[in-house]
């Protein structure tokens, strides 16, 4: 009798331990009631206790692809690697859960962007067990993203004061029925954001509008700094960027002079004839930085592979304030000239067979008054005065170690 109910004993025990073992192994059916909690602070042990309703919505057929959570093994991109079970997922140092949830368990930022024909898709990237970011999706019936928002867990903190001058930092991202980016927000830790308005025209971007939040008594609100107007040939190259400014602003010629954004499906940005892998050079130093005016712009000129070839800033009434010309060779610029008013400053650069930038030559009027060497790491400076080394510093990763004054007898 004793044998029979140990048997019996030992069998239950199995059986348990066979449902334990599979609960482990298969992904949650479920997904987070309270994303709030869980986008904020929430623990990965946290997150598996509130667990909800995996339906998106009663009013409307969920679609096959709108799955129960799962887990990934991820890298720190957020990428999906390989699907595990959530505790071996969470042995790695990044991991990732995926799941749906409703409309009531959205974030109120998130609300006037949302749609009742929107299925709500949560992605949560872990660092050592700690959530790092969130990112909402929200997809049509067709699994399209047309809304996508990513916002990193603030860090913590000791001091509660620090604490409350935290901003909201991240992006979110608004697309068509046809992948096509319309709008796009960006917000930084220092609390300034911008808004980013893309318009097409069968198919192509035709001009871009930027918005930057401006405080004021009663709140604020986005007002437009500046828009880039694209014009095509008749190939559909693009052959020139006309940017008109807005408001008076500050714009250094040694940043990048313009970026080009094509926001369109990444199979077609992935043909190999639509890879370039040209470089722009920023303008050197001495090129100095400029302060635009209301309503003046800059009309960048392009040839079909997107180089800048020049850039030229008109006043309010259509006058040349400057001109800026490149020169190409081999994917590289060359040389560069800056004309304005009766005073020409020219650079022209080297490069070793990698491509890389080894020295570049700076001309005022003609007359040479600086040359970078750059070995490896390191930047060797010359000033010239009449045609003669005046002084010389030596730059390593960014950071000048020696200046030397060299007298000529």
């Amino acid at each position: 009798m004793n044998k029979k109910i140990l048997l019996i004993v030992t069998a239950v025990l199995f059986i348990f331990a066979g449902l334990i073992a599979t609960q482990e192994t298969q992904s949650p059916s479920n997904v987070p009631a309270n994303t709030q909690q869980v986008s904020t602070s929430a623990s990965a042990e946290e997150a598996e206790e509130i667990i909800g309703d995996i339906n998106s919505s009663d009013n409307k057929t969920t679609p096959g692809w709108v799955k129960p959570a799962r887990w990934f093994k991820s890298n720190q991109g957020g990428m999906i690697i390989e699907e595990m079970p959530k505790l071996t997922a969470l042995r790695n140092e990044y991991a990732l859960i995926v799941y749906f949830t409703r409309k009531n368990n959205l974030p109120e930022s998130l609300l006037p962007f949302y749609s009742d024909d929107f299925f709500i898709e949560v992605r949560i990237l872990y660092k050592n067990n700690e959530v790092s970011r969130t990112q909402w999706i929200f997809r049509d019936i067709k699994g399209t993203t047309r809304f996508l928002a990513v916002f990193p867990e603030p860090s913590k903190s000791k001091n509660s004061q620090d604490d409350e001058k935290k901003h909201l930092s991240g992006f979110m991202e608004i697309y068509d029925e046809n992948s096509f980016i319309i709008s796009e927000y960006r917000f930084s830790d220092d609390g300034s954001k911008n808004r980013i308005d893309y318009k097409y025209n069968n198919g192509m971007l035709i001009s871009s509008v930027v918005f930057s939040w401006e405080k004021e008594a009663a709140g604020g609100e986005y007002r437009e700094a500046y828009a880039d107007f694209l014009h095509y040939n008749r190939s559909l190259f693009l052959r020139s960027v006309e940017r008109v400014f807005y408001k008076e602003r500050q714009v250094s010629l040694a940043d990048e002079p313009l970026s080009f954004s094509f926001p369109r499906q990444l199979k077609d940005a992935a043909q190999p004839q639509n890879l370039v892998s040209e470089k722009n050079n920023s303008y050197p130093d001495f090129f100095g930085d400029v302060t635009i005016q209301k309503n003046e712009k800059i009309i960048y000129t392009t040839d079909e592979r997107s180089r800048i070839l020049s850039q030229t800033l008109y006043d309010d009434e259509g006058n040349v304030v400057w001109v800026i010309r490149n020169t190409w060779l081999n994917g590289r610029i060359i040389s560069t000239l800056k004309i304005e008013n009766n005073t020409e400053y020219f650079a022209e650069y080297e490069y070793d067979p990698a491509g890389d930038r080894v020295q570049e030559k700076n001309y005022k009027n003609g007359i040479l008054e600086r040359v970078v060497r750059t070995e490896g790491n390191t930047d060797i400076e010359d000033l010239y005065f009449n045609n003669a080394v005046v002084l010389r510093a030596v730059w390593k990763d960014g950071r000048k170690i020696s200046e030397t004054r060299i007298n000529k007898r």
